[in-house]
């Protein structure tokens, strides 16, 4: 009998008394609670016995004996005889019912012998590959040899030199399944020896990307050494390295030049060395070829409505820098990007160079979030004047791809700001476009410009038809729901009066204390344009009113260019009314001038990323989009301002990337010279673009009559199958919605 907690034992004290409070007195149920008693005593002993851990231990007879025999070439011939001798001897000297197994090994593990009773052992046949030793391999495929039933013991004759794999940690394991081990040393440590115990690089990489190669190294004592890296008989790396004694880890920045299947061999060539087996170790990193990469640019030479300067080459810098680092790039105006997810897929990663949201159809702009989101693809979105925040990107699916805000939180940045929406709501207003008639777009506009201002702001709604009335008299946005809910209330009225609504501007915005002043009118319609003109000019020269137009569809009115030139504001030609909500937006952000920040400055490195290896320094910058990092995305540049300039994140199953500078001689002038301006952009590019690992996840998609079937078998990278994970999948459909599929297990 065996007790696993033996001070339990001492409850037995207590049963004489509790015997003796329970002894019965004489009388005639004398027997019956003599019983009872008993019974309780016997219950007591078995309680107690539970507690003690009472064990039977039975004797086993049978042993069984594993032999693990270094066959690795740090044992030299003489000791490998004597291994062999010893396990001769041992296995001669075994009991009737003991058996015996062998495993030799070195760089893996090879059963030899399986258990067996058998008194005779000829030479080990067994050939493992003998540059390394990895002992833990040998003791795990040792533990997997023995039977349930009998004693277990194992035997390991090496010389204790290991190269690989963790000795100790398996031999914790095997100790704690009950086996006893012991050790027979043979042969002798190395006085001077040097080898590489690992080599790792990342499993895929994209063709000319920047990697680290991890290299393990051990040294019996200190001594100088050279590190050389070569790839298909090419020489990559030639370096000294100062080895110390015992473990040591470095790394070697390299760039995956070549496609395919690429193989990076380590060899170390110290000082003093006993064996040179050990001295070069490989790694194996598949490099996928140029991925295919759409940019996105304005056509050059179109009106910005910045001070009426004309739209540079966006893009071409940026396309030739990315063409040089390997990428497959095709260039498109915004009018020609795919707007469903089947066009989209072909590409890697989508570049969007200082497009306005105007100049995208809501349905390119959802079909890009779920390109990111559901397919994993990779977004980079690079600044200008018209991008972000003054490119009306606030409240719509870009703002919410990207890892930044368009608003700044900065308020002390901006001056105040009186703003006027002049809104026509007359009957033509009441024509549907993209599933919404124009009004309630304009509604949605004024509603998500409201969103942008601060509540020190100043703003007013004026809705006109053959008449003007303040929908929102002028009043400071401390509440601004109260106001959306006023804009949202416009409904369809009558003819169309221009002058109207611009009167009835005249007659309040002028004495408004804000600093900046600035007025939106919308109409659909023509009217007669006498004394407009006159009173939008005398508002601008006189009391620094700016006026913005946007004509609605072809019977706008014709001289609505000239009232915003007038009124030094911009014109908008609204041809798809789906876009009124972007261009409002774009001019709330506008206004606020602040959001446009112009001077010299150098980014500060903010956090480490990919994006910026082997790039110790940064060429200075004339401007950016001020914007604000989301609290998960990680912030990699930032302006002396402390403004994002570079900003990253995760977006489902993608990555999207924010650039808020420019890629051309605006902003970006002295990188356009820079010997690095195309690793950069490459490596921001491919920061983004997936990993095309191949997944340990075997995915089939079976019709079975009016239904489908999606199966999938996972695996781990040594093809275990895994069992209890949580799945899910996400499937979008023809319209681009994206659904969420709960998988359940079904099978081992």
């Amino acid at each position: 009998m065996h007790f696993e907690t033996p001070l339990a034992l001492l409850l037995l004290l207590c049963l004489p008394w509790l015997a003796w409070q329970a002894w019965p007195r004489r009388g005639p149920s004398f027997r019956r609670e003599l019983v009872a008693l008993a019974l309780r005593v016997l219950i007591c002993l078995c309680l107690v016995g539970a507690l003690a851990g009472a064990q039977l231990v039975s004797r086993v007879d049978s042993l069984a004996v594993v032999f693990l025999v270094d066959r690795s070439d740090s044992v030299s011939p003489a000791a490998q005889a004597a291994q062999l001798d010893y396990v001769r001897r041992s296995i001669q000297d075994m009991g009737p019912d003991d058996q015996a197994a062998i495993v030799a090994f070195g760089a893996d593990a090879l059963v030899e012998r399986p258990l067996s009773p058998a008194r005779e052992q000829g030479e080990i046949a067994s050939l493992p590959a003998s540059g390394q030793t990895d002992l833990a391999a040998a003791i795990r495929l040792g533990m997997a040899l023995f039977p349930p039933q009998s004693a277990r013991r194992m035997v390991i004759l090496s010389d204790g030199f290991e190269t690989r794999g963790d000795a100790l940690a398996a031999a914790r394991l095997a100790a704690e399944s009950g086996i006893q081990i012991e050790s027979v040393q043979t042969g002798s440590l190395p006085d001077a020896e040097a080898l590489v115990r690992a080599v790792d690089a990342p499993q895929y990489l994209q063709q000319g990307e920047n990697f680290d190669l991890h290299i393990d190294l051990y040294a019996s004592r200190a001594m100088p050494a050279q590190v050389q890296v070569l790839s298909a008989g090419r020489l990559l790396y030639s370096g000294a390295q100062q080895l110390k004694a015992g473990d040591q880890s470095f790394s070697l920045p390299l760039t995956a030049e070549t496609a395919g299947y690429q193989r990076y061999q380590v060899q170390v060539i110290p000082q003093a060395d006993a064996y040179y087996q050990n001295n070069s170790l490989s790694t194996f990193v598949q490099v996928a070829g140029p991925p295919q990469v759409l940019v996105v640019a304005p056509p050059a030479g179109e009106p910005t409505g910045l001070d009426n300067q004309a739209r540079p080459e966006e893009a071409t810098h940026l396309v030739q820098a990315l063409r040089a680092a390997g990428f497959q790039v095709e260039q498109v105006e915004p009018v020609d990007l795919p707007g469903d997810l089947l066009g989209l897929a072909p590409y890697a990663a989508l570049t969007l160079v200082d497009v306005p949201a105007r100049e995208l159809a809501p349905e390119q702009m959802q079909a890009v979030q779920s390109y990111v989101r559901d397919l994993g693809g990779g977004l980079v979105v690079v600044g200008g004047p018209t991008s972000y925040g003054v490119g009306g990107y606030y409240h719509t699916p870009l703002e919410e791809t990207l890892p930044v805000e368009m608003q700044l939180k900065d308020e002390q940045r901006r001056p105040t700001l009186a703003m006027v929406f002049i809104i026509d709501h007359s009957g033509s207003m009441a024509t549907t476009s993209s599933g919404a008639t124009k009004l309630e777009l304009a509604k949605e506009a004024a509603i998500r410009s409201v969103s942008l201002l601060y509540p020190t702001d100043r703003v007013g709604v004026i809705a006109f038809d053959e008449s003007a009335a303040w929908v929102v008299p002028m009043t400071e946005l401390s509440d601004p729901a109260s106001v959306q809910n006023a804009i949202a209330g416009i409904g369809v009225a009558g003819g169309t009066d221009i002058l109207a609504g611009l009167q009835a501007m005249a007659n309040v915005l002028p004495g408004d204390p804000a600093s900046v002043k600035h007025a939106i009118l919308l109409t659909d319609g023509g009217a007669d344009p006498a004394g407009i003109p006159a009173l939008v000019r005398r508002l601008h020269d006189e009391d620094g009113i700016t006026l913005t137009t946007i004509g609605v569809g072809p019977d706008a009115a014709s001289f609505l260019p000239t009232l915003a030139e007038i009124g030094g504001g911009r014109y908008h030609f609204a041809a798809n009314p789906g876009s009124i909500p972007s261009i409002f937006t774009e001019e709330t952000s506008l206004v606020m001038r602040s959001y446009i920040v112009e001077h010299p400055f150098y980014p500060a490195q903010a956090g480490s990323s990919p994006i910026l290896s082997g790039i110790p320094a940064l060429p200075q910058l004339l401007g950016y989009v001020g914007v604000t990092a989301k609290d998960t995305a990680q912030t990699i540049l930032v302006s002396d301002l402390g403004d994002p300039i570079l900003a990253s994140w995760q977006y489902g199953l993608g990555r999207a990337v924010a650039f808020t500078s420019d890629a051309t001689g605006r902003w970006a002038q002295s990188w356009l010279g820079w010997d690095q301006f195309a690793g950069f952009w490459a490596q921001t590019v491919g920061s983004a673009i997936r990993d095309r690992a191949p997944a340990v996840l075997d995915m089939r998609v079976q019709g079975q009559g009016p239904t489908t079937r999606l199966v999938v078998e996972a695996q781990d990278q040594a093809g275990a199958y895994l069992n209890g994970y949580k799945m899910e999948a996400r499937l979008v459909d023809p319209d681009g919605q994206a659904h969420t599929l709960h998988l359940e297990q079904v099978a081992p």
